[in-house]
């Protein structure tokens, strides 16, 4: 799947719907204020985030002056081909910084079409993940 901003809305609105993701509606307000700022091309479908700083748009986690990963998840392909890992990251101030979107752990191009098998078999939620 090429890395385009549909793939990108395609994967934020993956991870907003699942039940595992405890802060779906931030995650979807922060992306709808906001700017994608890159999409990598190496293959994958992770991109670079620039979010509002508009006070009325709910943040995804805790303001602690730290970027780093608020959510993970994995699936395996329903054909046990490949695997499929999705992370989230917040900047310092809580907002949306970052989704990296990546196939076999990135040693490979994101395929254009896979299918997930419904659990997923890795999951870490972050303590500071909609406080």
């Amino acid at each position: 799947m090429k890395n385009t901003p549909a793939a990108a809305d395609y994967w934020t609105q993956f991870i907003a719907s699942r039940p595992e993701f405890p802060v779906g509606p931030q995650l979807l307000a922060q992306f709808h204020a906001g700017s994608i700022r890159s999409l990598c091309d190496c293959g994958c479908n992770s991109y670079e985030f620039d979010p509002t700083h508009e006070p009325n748009v709910p943040l995804l986690a805790t303001a602690d002056g730290r970027y780093g990963c608020v959510f993970e998840i994995s699936f395996q392909s329903e054909d046990k081909n490949g695997s499929v890992e999705l992370a989230v990251f917040a900047d310092g101030q809580g907002r949306l910084a970052a989704i990296e979107v990546d196939y076999c752990a990135n040693s490979y191009p994101m395929p254009q079409a896979v299918k997930l098998e419904e659990a997923p078999y890795h999951l870490r939620v972050s303590q500071a993940l909609g406080a």
